[in-house]
């Protein structure tokens, strides 16, 4: 089975850590090679809203997953967990669209990560979210 199409160069399917993220789809991954992790989703039926929309719940699970993923720097010894975050709806997306997300880490602490994320349909921001995030150091 080959990939599906409107799946962005750079992403691979994989079965993700969290079962929640499995759940709503959050299982395409793009390692960007510099320390980052990109996650996404193709939209189908089950991530509408009654309105056709893609669900905000969605777009915000997604982030939430960029945020924590990114705020570890890839070692495999240390976990995170969200501590708050703030999102901010600025487009739609519609089944069928594939949507990624594009992260960055603001500043890092011993403790603490501050990272900003935005979710988006090629060039289009659906979604803007930031977070504060603790390390879980082993």
């Amino acid at each position: 089975m080959g990939t599906p199409t409107g799946i962005p160069d750079g992403f691979v399917a994989v079965e993700p850590d969290d079962p929640f993220e499995g759940v709503i789809g959050v299982c395409w991954y793009n390692d960007m090679g510099d320390g980052r992790i990109e996650v996404g989703v193709l939209a189908d039926e089950r991530h509408a809203n009654e309105y056709g929309w893609i669900h905000g719940g969605v777009m915000m699970t997604m982030a939430d997953a960029a945020l924590c993923m990114n705020s570890r720097w890839h070692d495999p010894a240390e976990g995170a967990i969200t501590v708050s975050a703030t999102s901010n709806f600025v487009a739609g997306a519609k089944t069928g669209d594939f949507l990624e997300t594009r992260t960055r880490v603001v500043r890092r602490t011993r403790q603490f990560s501050f990272v900003a994320c935005e979710v988006v349909v090629g060039d289009r921001v659906c979604l803007t979210s930031s977070g504060v995030i603790k390390r879980l150091l082993p």
